[in-house]
């Protein structure tokens, strides 16, 4: 049997769904451990969900209490299902550490930790305890776990200890579908003018140069095509730009292949990722693979792995963080050269990443 854990209702996590489809597409045993944090009391196969409602990018307090509260509980379970021979599947450092310290009384199991981000990495403006807190459980778990998945090479730098590379694995963010049917051209997301589409579709954190695209979409730069949830105060934004301008259509909250058929529709899709987050720098986005697959151009930022994959490629184009850095880049943009960008993310799809999912878990997931 295959426990996956994962800190939300997995239902809008792409990559956690990646693993539940194969599962269910081969009639492998499994169990699903999530957290309904919107209350939507949503109904998902084999489940258990914690019903504590909290929203996202929260801080403070609130979100050390809810942080262990969503341990605790996973705990709890793994207690209740007292799985045996079990593989344990933790996605994210808040999955796999309760699942670690499970393991440690319960040794016949095992674990995965998929790394979906570094999180010690990502709380570079925290306080120290809670930076110190997050790094032991990192490489508590590290150390308790049978396998460690990433999802880029590059990230194994940011591991800070020795960690043994037979354990290690290597799962990029790609989306997996059997085929590209359900994309379809959808008049109702073209815009009735000559600018660049561009499209975001994903969540909304304060380090992904949202509010700078969403000004110069304001101004009349380009179109926009934006769908996710997360900051309340663009969320509010949004929603009143939806209603007063022609080139700005916000979606809210939507499944993941809408959200595809939305970037389908657009010329661009915007992936941008401020490197004041040292995590950013290794950012390994869903939106990198989402491109070739939908054969898009890819935006991005300078100075990280992305960047570098992008020009390598040239499926892309690439700027620096400001709102000025940003419009320079944009109006550099060719239609031809769009063009081309588009048709070679696409090539690199069909040649490098098309049947990389499945040989990965055919292979290497179905052997461990």
């Amino acid at each position: 049997m295959v426990i996956i854990i994962r800190c939300n209702d997995i239902l809008s996590d792409p990559r956690a769904m990646k693993y539940v489809r194969y599962l269910q597409d081969n009639s492998i045993e499994h169990k699903l451990i999530g957290w309904d944090r919107d209350g939507k009391n949503l109904e998902l196969a084999n489940s258990v969900m914690w019903k504590e409602q909290a929203g996202y990018n929260v801080g403070g307090f609130k979100a050390v209490k809810n942080r262990i509260g969503w341990m605790w509980f996973v705990y709890r379970q793994l207690c209740k299902m007292k799985p045996k021979d079990a593989i344990i599947h933790g996605c994210d450092v808040d999955s796999a550490f309760p699942a670690a310290c499970y393991k440690l009384f319960h040794s016949k199991n095992k674990l995965i930790f998929d790394v979906f981000d570094w999180f010690s990495a990502t709380l570079y403006n925290q306080k120290t305890y809670i930076l110190a807190a997050f790094k032991f459980m990192e490489k508590f778990t590290v150390k308790h776990s049978d396998r460690v998945i990433l999802c880029e090479q590059e990230r194994i730098v940011q591991i800070p200890f020795k960690v043994s590379r037979s354990k290690l694995s290597i799962l990029p963010n790609i989306p997996y579908f059997e085929n590209d049917m359900f994309l379809k051209v959808d008049s109702t997301k073209r815009f009735d003018n000559d600018l660049i589409t561009f499209s975001y579709v994903g969540g909304f954190s304060t380090d992904r140069c949202l509010f700078e695209i969403v000004s110069l979409a304001e101004k009349g730069l380009i179109n926009l095509s934006i769908a996710g949830f997360g900051l309340l105060e663009l969320e509010e934004r949004l929603k009143k730009d939806n209603e007063i301008l022609p080139n700005i259509r916000y979606y809210g909250k939507v499944k993941y292949e809408d959200g595809l058929n939305i970037s389908y529709n657009s010329d661009v899709m915007y992936a941008m990722y401020q490197t004041v987050n040292p995590n950013n720098i290794y950012a390994a986005p869903n939106k990198y693979y989402e491109a070739m697959f939908l054969g898009k151009p890819l935006f991005t930022t300078k100075g990280t792995i992305v960047e570098k994959k992008v020009l390598d490629r040239n499926m892309g184009y690439v700027s620096g963080e400001s709102e000025e850095e940003i419009a320079s880049t944009i109006k550099s943009i060719e239609l031809e050269d769009m063009t081309k960008k588009g048709l070679c993310a696409r090539e690199c799809w069909v040649i490098s990443y098309k049947n990389y999912t499945n040989d990965y878990l055919n292979n290497e997931y179905l052997k461990f």
